[in-house]
């Protein structure tokens, strides 16, 4: 799991962030980057959440914009599996149906963290 949340998702956060290119004009011609705004109201919703946040959830959100380079995999994966759905559903263009794969790699993740993996839950 750690492959995954520690490469994958936070190279998700950079394509979406326009951080994903060191050439700026390869990052400004992705058509669903979200704006600096966004990401900063994503942010700030997080850090204002910390307190209701159950410990269950393990380390409580930090500001994913300002504090994205020191994250651990373990927020990486609360960032993909719980925060993530609710803070991008209004935010990414639904034109690209990014929202939809997103959803599509939770259930992924979802079958692949089982210990066990029937037939019927392919």
């Amino acid at each position: 799991m750690h492959l995954f949340f520690e490469n994958v998702a936070s190279h998700m956060f950079k394509l979406w962030s326009g951080q994903f290119f060191k050439d700026d004009t390869l990052n400004n011609s992705i058509p669903f980057v979200l704006s600096k705004s966004s990401w900063k109201e994503i942010g700030i919703e997080m850090q204002n959440n910390r307190k209701n946040m159950p410990l269950d959830f393990g380390r409580p959100p930090r500001n994913i914009w300002k504090n994205n380079a020191g994250f651990k995999a373990e927020e990486w994966a609360n960032w993909i599996t719980l925060y993530s759905v609710p803070l991008l559903k209004s935010k990414l263009p639904e034109r690209y149906r990014i929202y939809k794969y997103l959803l599509n790699i939770l259930m992924i993740l979802n079958l692949i963290s089982k210990k066990k993996i029937y037939i019927s839950n392919l």
